[in-house]
């Protein structure tokens, strides 16, 4: 791709962390445990709020909940999915906490659960995976039908990051398919999947491992339940993340081993066939994801890259200021939260950037 004289603008309001929330760990476990402002994205009666099936592969389902926007705003004619990341849904922290913000500045918003996660539990007998960049294509080609007047774009968080990357690369065989969004916002991608989950099974991350793997296993023993898959499938006693996909998510996603698996869908070696403007936001804190393997990935590509010196995996707990209170449109408890001011940047960034095209230019900007 051909970068234009058009620039993605870095987003200037640095995420100070509070004294309770220094470190990477402090920050992904506060933002993790911490309420957040934003209602649920649940079914409205009077259909502001609305539950979509998009049938994927096979028989299986999952469910969008396509929520209008709130009141007119920068984002009048954009739809944004928001796809939470490994054992979320659309109901985590993050997605209702962005949702509101979005749609207070008149994006319609899309809540993106991932098969059989959230309300579409027990819709789906395949399992989420890194890889599963179609099920994305799937949700924008329904949306496109149903908002035909709107842009779409994709945030991807944590594990999602990753798949909507791959979503846009050469992962992507449809160039110029209707399916494909518009642009890409990846918050803390795993863009080298096999790192990440050495780094996640190594000292204190063990009790993130554990976490996904209780998840993994609730999403394995549903469908075993039911009897959609074969009960010779365990996943062993004390296994780590790199267990499970070995055991798992690996076999069921038509790979030899988990190896293969982190090869063949980490989007890091595939960001210099980016074909839509891409923003990447990372923390230099991330307990499990290296910052410098996303630098170096997206060195020389049309990606933005924006790493914040703190923020953890998803946390970005910060002290109030009035910047960001502003920013923030005086939501409860947002003037604490970094990440939406952050993303509403972006977002806006990636609009102009697919109306007139984009270059990779560090320039600082006041949020606005």
């Amino acid at each position: 791709m051909t970068p234009s004289s058009s620039a993605i603008r870095r987003y200037s309001v640095p995420c100070t962390a509070p004294l309770w929330a220094r470190g990477g760990h402090r920050q992904t476990l506060f933002g993790y445990g911490l309420s957040v402002p934003g209602e649920p994205l649940e079914v409205q009666p009077d259909g502001s709020i609305r539950r979509v099936e998009v049938e994927v592969t096979g028989e299986d389902r999952i469910v969008l909940m396509d929520a209008a926007p709130l009141a007119p705003g920068r984002f009048d004619g954009v739809a944004v999915h928001l796809m939470h990341g490994l054992t979320g849904s659309s109901d985590s922290n993050y997605i209702r906490m962005v949702a509101a913000v979005l749609r207070r500045e008149g994006a319609r918003v899309l809540g993106f659960n991932h098969r059989g996660q959230g309300p579409g539990a027990g819709l789906a007998k395949g399992l989420y995976h890194s890889g599963s960049f179609k099920d994305l294509w799937a949700a924008v080609g329904a949306a496109r039908e149903r908002h035909p007047e709107l842009m779409q774009l994709a945030v991807g968080f944590s594990l999602s990051a990753n798949t909507a990357l791959l979503g846009i690369t050469e992962k992507g065989d449809a160039v110029g398919d209707p399916s494909l969004p518009d642009a890409v916002l990846a918050v803390n991608p795993p863009v080298d999947l096999r790192a990440c989950a050495i780094a996640i099974e190594t000292g204190v991350n063990k009790v993130y491992d554990r976490n996904f793997v209780r998840g993994l296993r609730g999403a394995l023993a549903a469908r075993q339940s039911r009897g959609w898959l074969p009960q010779e499938i365990v996943i062993p006693r004390g296994a780590s993340v790199r267990g499970a996909d070995e055991a798992m998510t690996a076999p069921l996603a038509g790979y030899q081993s988990a190896d293969e698996y982190y090869a063949d869908c980490s989007s890091g070696p595939r960001l210099k066939t980016l074909r839509r403007p891409a923003v990447i936001v990372s923390s230099g804190d991330d307990p499990f994801i290296d910052a410098a393997d996303i630098e170096r990935a997206a060195a020389g590509t049309s990606a933005f890259v924006h790493i914040e010196p703190r923020g953890g995996h998803l946390g970005y707990l910060m002290r109030s200021t009035a910047a960001l209170r502003t920013h923030a449109m005086q939501l409860p408890g947002l003037g604490r939260r970094w990440l939406p001011g952050a993303i509403a940047h972006y977002l806006s960034e990636l609009v102009a950037a697919k109306s007139s095209g984009f270059s990779i230019i560090h320039e600082a900007v006041e949020p606005g």
